[in-house]
């Protein structure tokens, strides 16, 4: 048997620390705590999964639009484009010691995912995570090529699938 726990993140948010520019990462971070927040787990036996069609599209488009332009990078824009990076900042903060993905909902979906995760028996539980954020004029294009409805707004949602004890 398993049991789900439900949390949502949008709109403005608290920064997270070492995190600029983008609602991505911290809709995830929020998203995650809110729906892990008082409740008991042995982080080593949590699995954590972040999804997104296209993932953090502002980071990526920024560091291109500075690339681009002739500007310096900003290292910090390179470290935060990829899912996992939240993920890493998330176990530290919450003493989460196993699995971390990231993961495109293109081709997969995130419950097959977790139901792979759930088979492991040394895992009682996986947090899917899943974040989009407002599609502007590029990612608009790519979510048509994928016959997908551009989100019009950023938002996160957490699930977090438990296994009964048995």
């Amino acid at each position: 048997m398993i049991t789900v726990a439900r949390a949502e993140a949008a709109g403005e948010l608290e920064p997270v620390p070492g995190f600029i520019e983008s609602a991505f990462n911290p809709l995830v971070y929020h998203a995650a705590v809110a729906c892990l927040r008082g409740r008991e787990f042995d982080g080593s036996r949590l699995a954590v999964v972040v999804s997104s069609l296209i993932g953090d599209a502002t980071t990526t488009g920024l560091a291109s639009r500075l690339l681009v332009g002739g500007q310096a990078h900003n290292a910090i824009l390179f470290m935060q484009a990829t899912a996992n990076a939240v993920l890493g900042f998330l176990s530290r903060e919450l003493d989460l010691t196993g699995p971390l993905l990231s993961m495109s909902t293109v081709d997969e979906d995130p419950l097959d995912t977790a139901e792979l995760l759930l088979a492991d028996p040394e895992l009682d539980a996986v947090l899917l995570l899943s974040v989009e954020l407002a599609a502007d004029d590029r990612t608009e294009a790519v979510y048509r090529l994928l016959g997908r409805t551009p989100p019009t707004t950023d938002g996160a949602s957490a699930l977090l699938l438990e296994r009964e004890p048995q």
